[in-house]
């Protein structure tokens, strides 16, 4: 095997390896059950005869996702009031149909009981839930704007090799190659 097609085999396999770090979905409805891998972020729920309420910390800050318990149909403009130890507040609806919950040392480890009042048009309900974070998932929560740029930096270095390689191996026969 040449070196040219090592170097393309060592950029494709850093590529890939990144890959994940592009993909992740920050912005998805998707609320199922727990992962039970150690790197989940940290989440919790709540459900009642009316509500099904999901809690999920990322960043610093709890996504809460709000679903009707009988059809899962995802509620959009409810008013959610939150009351977590001496935090108080009311959850901020965002663009995507979530709401958000941010409040000083909720990315710390330890417990958080959560109370909430869900009130979606005349329907009102009482719900609770604890959030429980480790040593672990509180520092791998914390925000790493990097991790996203050295992806793309290594996909991008994958795609230039790729080019190279290509164009050494094929331009020839294709008439591509400039005279030097």
């Amino acid at each position: 095997m040449n070196k040219r097609l090592r170097a393309a085999f060592a950029a494709f396999a850093i590529a890939s390896a990144c890959a994940p770090a592009l993909a992740a979905d920050e912005h998805g409805h998707d609320h199922g059950p727990a992962a039970t891998d150690a790197a989940a972020s940290p989440r919790f729920d709540a459900h009642s005869d009316l509500f099904e309420l999901v809690g999920v910390l990322e960043k610093g800050q709890i996504t809460v996702y709000l679903d009707r318990y009988a059809t899962n149909e995802p509620i959009v403009g409810a008013k959610i009031e939150f009351e977590s130890g001496a935090n108080k507040g009311v959850a901020t609806p965002q663009p995507d149909g979530t709401y958000a919950i941010k409040f000083a040392g909720v990315d710390k480890p330890g417990e958080f009981p959560f109370s909430f009042t869900v009130t979606a048009g005349s329907d009102t309900d009482l719900l609770a839930g604890e959030l429980h974070i480790d040593a672990a998932q509180a520092h791998q929560d914390a925000p790493r704007p990097w991790l996203r740029w050295a992806g793309f930096a290594a996909a991008a270095l994958a795609a230039a090799a790729a080019l190279l390689f290509a164009r050494r191996k094929f331009g020839r026969r294709a008439g591509l190659r400039t005279p030097t």
